[in-house]
């Protein structure tokens, strides 16, 4: 028989310090890992987000609006609202018939109300004219607005962060992956687009692209669009908000009281005016839209000079969408906007002593 070999208890126990050690190491590295493949997905996010150029420099409008509205003494004609402005106005008719400059602010409806309202706020002067036009969609869209698109402008001017209320800054930060992930998506549609086109139609598209008709360069430097005015739109005319199946947001009301009544108290008028639209929309939500306008024209505060109907035009008269005017009907819209604020306001005594040059005075 052969002696059994004695236990070495130092050798039993170092064997098991190792074992645990191996897992704790594992355990770290597959951490370790974990963190570096979220740093790298955080970076790649970012990188998407900031150097993947937009789809077009629309949003870099801000900027001019912005440096005019900074720069301009005052008193102005301030237009608030969406992209009805931006399409459907002429300001240089508006000078012409109050004798004061005017600032067209209008961009983006999918903004919101509480933005549009919050980024003029800090740059009013007494006896300013502010005139609110929104879409007849932002009465029935929350007030706090779309983020994806606060986060455009927010790109292209950091200043309107501030523009924005805590929850809305939330929102803006946390929809930077969904944007980046468009980018991502938009980048592979223009390259499948692409080949596409060179290997079937390698004379490229005919007609009107909207991306390049919503264009930095398509400003004139009051904030008017001007890109489509020659253009003729070949394509579908998109809709607005179903009035009649979608209720209002109570808050739109109440908020455009509550503006009015804080800068009034600093000396700047407030005038409720109202987007064009086609006249089979209205047609269609005649009820809603007639009874928009009775509880704005009874709101304490808020001065409404006109009916909808003011600004209800023929099909003919309209570009892209429901709300956007072509050429000829910018400036019968531009000419009735004038006349509701001469109405209002004695524009030739509070604007007295202001002059323009040429090109404010024309285009």
């Amino acid at each position: 028989m052969s002696a059994t070999a004695p236990i070495d208890r130092n050798t039993v126990q170092d064997t098991s310090s190792a074992d645990v050690a191996r897992p704790r190491g594992s355990a770290l590295a597959l951490i370790g890992k974990c963190l570096l493949l979220g740093l790298a997905t955080v970076a790649t996010v970012l990188a998407l987000f900031l150097f993947v150029p937009e789809g077009n420099d629309y949003a870099e409008a801000t900027l001019l609006k912005h440096g005019r509205l900074a720069a301009l003494p005052g008193p102005r004609i301030i237009l608030v609202g969406g992209s009805n402005l931006a399409f459907g106005i002429d300001s240089t008719i508006i000078e012409r018939n109050t004798g004061c400059r005017v600032v067209n602010m209008g961009m983006n409806g999918y903004l919101g109300v509480q933005y549009m309202l919050s980024e003029v706020r800090p740059f009013l002067h007494r006896n300013d004219i502010v005139v609110v036009a929104l879409e007849y969609d932002n009465y029935h869209k929350a007030i706090g607005g779309t983020p994806s698109d606060q986060l455009m402008i927010v790109k292209a001017n950091p200043a309107a962060f501030t523009y924005l209320d805590a929850d809305q800054r939330k929102a803006v930060l946390s929809t930077i992956p969904y944007v980046a992930q468009q980018k991502m998506l938009r980048l592979m549609r223009d390259g499948l687009g692409n080949a596409w086109l060179r290997l079937f139609n390698p004379e490229g598209g005919k007609g009107p692209n909207i991306s390049e008709i919503e264009s930095l360069a398509g400003f004139t430097e009051h904030g008017d669009l001007i890109s489509h005015l020659n253009v003729d739109w070949p394509g579908h005319r998109e809709d607005g908000i179903d009035m009649t199946g979608t209720p209002r947001d109570p808050q739109v009301i109440p908020l455009l009281q509550q503006f009015t009544s804080d800068v009034r108290a600093e000396g700047v008028n407030v005038l409720i005016s109202y987007t064009p639209v086609i006249d089979s929309f209205y047609r269609r939500h005649q009820r809603s839209i007639d009874g928009l306008y009775e509880e704005l024209k009874h709101a304490p505060q808020l001065t409404v000079p006109s009916p909808p109907t003011a600004f209800v035009y023929g099909e003919d008269l309209f570009f892209d969408t429901v709300y956007h005017l072509n050429a000829a009907g910018r400036v019968l819209r531009s000419e009735r906007l004038a006349r509701d604020i001469v109405g209002q306001f004695d524009t030739r005594t509070i604007c007295a002593g202001q002059h323009m040059t040429t090109t404010e005075a024309s285009e």
